[in-house]
């Protein structure tokens, strides 16, 4: 039987409730993360945040309104070797360069002072989703289900133990570890 403990990641990238948006998502990028817990200066565990957090707070701060923009261009981007008209992109995949959900579009809209004035604990989710670590695979995915979620920290006596997320999941099914 799988468990989470078999899964988790136990080299736990952290931030400090104290840092600057800024250096969150400079350690996002860097590590190439989606999220991180966040510990206080006792390394207990305060909150978690994610880089859905960063984008909420540049869509506030730039007064983006998402149902305002569409999401289907008229077109799709057309075939040179084709001499026809391009099909609609009902999906759209295809955005413009000047797309305010294109690439940089709602960070663009965020001062960057703002970056380095908002701190994680600004932005962050308090309430930390924790899962034991001899929990089952099956266990942890009805937990990320039901929580609507995409990681769990794995916590032992109190103690940051490790981190496992839905892709964590995910590569257990692909490595046939999970049936």
């Amino acid at each position: 039987m799988i468990t989470v403990r078999s899964i988790m990641q136990t080299d736990v990238v952290t931030i400090r409730p104290e840092a600057s948006v800024r250096q969150l998502a400079r350690l996002l990028a860097d590590e190439e993360i989606s999220g991180v817990p966040v510990v206080d200066g006792n390394c207990d565990l305060v909150g978690v945040v994610s880089s859905t957090d960063v984008v909420r707070l540049a869509a506030e701060e730039a007064d983006v309104h998402m149902a305002s923009f569409s999401l289907r261009p008229e077109t799709s981007i057309p075939d040179p070797e084709v001499d026809e008209e391009p099909e609609p992109d009902p999906y759209g995949f295809f955005l413009p360069e000047d797309s305010p959900l294109g690439a940089g579009g709602l960070l663009s809209g965020l001062d960057e002072s703002e970056l380095d004035a908002r701190t994680v604990a600004d932005i962050m989710t308090p309430v930390t989703y924790t899962v034991e670590a001899d929990a089952t695979a099956m266990e942890l995915a009805e937990f990320l289900v039901r929580g609507r979620i995409h990681r769990a920290v794995v916590v032992e006596e109190g103690c940051l133990r490790g981190i496992v997320t839905s892709g964590d999941i995910l590569r257990a099914v692909a490595d046939g570890r999970l049936s």
